[in-house]
């Protein structure tokens, strides 16, 4: 990797690739919520859980106006749902896929891993109409080279978690490649904007929480729960954010122009407090931070809309790291974005003052 495109040292990347290492379809987070948890002790502080399995963890002062970091930590994948009296497994998916004909998946069972790919009727059997048609869930299965329905169910069970096997790497100088970035790579951001803020002798006013919440991908509970435990003044949620312009037949008409390496986006839209994202728009401008603006009219398919809509209203905005290829074991961030990203966090932080008020009340009573 250039050091010029980010200056993450050793022992974050580390974390980054070890957090991406480790499985969290949504619904069984525990794994990749250790992780976070032992490297949020890391960092001298002292991370917390819920019932739901939502992690969390505080700096600064204890009476400042408290700002949430919000990332989901679970990732797409799917479950077993049959096993067939010849072995084969049938599934359904946790969250949306694309593109899963032949894949390499891992079924995560109680006694270890059990290797396995996803299979379908090959095409040159098909006919007609067939050859085109996309595929249900349901027509595709998954071969773990069982030689019988009894030798498969001595392996997996009903409700076992699967991944696709995509391993972190860098591609080419600027780009990392990794299955589950969407979206454990904002759960990172958080941590490490935490980490810039420490080593930069941050003392408040405000106080930060990095949160890494559940389940975002299928109900948005992680995110909604978190809501309610934490007495949050505004929160900055981060995903991924894949309606990028700069691949072939991407049309900026529809989604806006979005570039990996040109900086975060900074989403705009109803559900996002406009104080919040001016004060996003000042951040990146004072501390000289590239980003882009992303409209989005209505609700956003993020846990941003979850605390939007939480308790009476939380200030809550929203930022995107410009990804390729979503929802499959490729999926494609420029490491510039993420340093970006987490700087952006961090001068938000910084910028929140003691007193100052983030919702639209103030623009109607003042």
């Amino acid at each position: 990797m250039d050091a010029a495109k980010h200056e993450f040292p050793q022992s974050s990347l580390d974390f980054l690739f070890e957090l991406l290492a480790t499985p969290s379809v949504s619904g069984c987070e525990e794994p990749a919520q250790r992780v976070v948890a032992r490297y949020a002790r890391s960092l001298d502080l002292e991370p917390e859980a819920d019932v739901h399995g939502n992690v969390w963890a505080l700096y600064g002062p204890d009476d400042g106006p408290l700002v949430g970091l919000e990332g989901h930590i679970d990732q797409i994948g799917l479950t077993v749902k049959h096993v067939n009296d010849n072995g084969y497994l049938y599934v359904d998916f946790v969250g949306g896929s694309w593109e899963v004909y032949a894949r390499r998946v891992t079924v995560h069972t109680q006694s270890g891993p059990v290797p396995g790919v996803i299979g379908k009727q090959p095409l040159h059997y098909a006919e007609g109409d067939s050859r085109d048609k996309t595929k249900r869930v349901h027509e595709y299965w998954i071969d773990i080279g069982a030689r019988s329905g009894e030798e498969a169910k001595g392996l997996v069970a009903i409700g076992d978690p699967i991944t696709y096997d995509g391993p972190p790497t860098f591609l080419g100088q600027d780009l990392i490649m990794s299955c589950g970035l969407d979206n454990r790579i904002s759960v990172f951001c958080a941590l490490e904007a935490i980490r810039l803020l420490k080593e930069a002798g941050f003392e408040g006013p405000a106080r930060v929480a990095a949160l890494s919440c559940v389940q975002e991908e299928i109900t948005g509970v992680g995110a909604t729960t978190t809501a309610y435990a934490l007495p949050l003044e505004a929160v900055i949620a981060a995903d991924v954010w894949p309606f990028v312009t700069d691949v072939p037949d991407c049309d900026a008409r529809r989604f806006g122009e979005l570039k990996l390496g040109a900086g975060p986006c900074i989403v705009r839209g109803a559900n996002i407090a406009p104080r919040v994202f001016e004060g996003l728009v000042q951040a990146a401008k004072g501390a000289e931070i590239p980003y882009q603006v992303q409209a989005w009219p209505g609700s956003t398919p993020t846990d941003a809309t979850a605390f939007f809509r939480s308790k009476t209203g939380i200030p809550t905005g929203l930022l995107g790291a410009p990804e390729r290829y979503l929802h499959t074991p490729s999926e494609v961030l420029h490491m510039g974005d993420v340093w970006n990203l987490t700087r952006l966090m961090a001068e938000f932080v910084k910028s929140v003052e003691s007193g100052a008020s983030l919702s639209r009340r103030c623009s109607i009573l003042d």
